[in-house]
């Protein structure tokens, strides 16, 4: 996530930690942080705002 977005909240699951953040358009994103240090998965990501991982 850059700076532009804002962080909501985040939430320990079984799988990892998900995080709900508002980019700087307004765009809402979700990004689950896997258990274990897998690589981290996204959905809602602004193209305009975030640079790809």
């Amino acid at each position: 996530m850059t700076q532009q977005s804002r962080t909501l909240s985040r939430h320990l699951t079984s799988d990892g930690v998900v995080v709900w953040s508002r980019c700087a358009c307004g765009r809402l994103r979700m990004d689950l942080v896997p258990r274990g240090g897998g690589k981290p998965i996204s959905a809602g990501p602004c193209a305009r705002c975030h640079a790809p991982a």
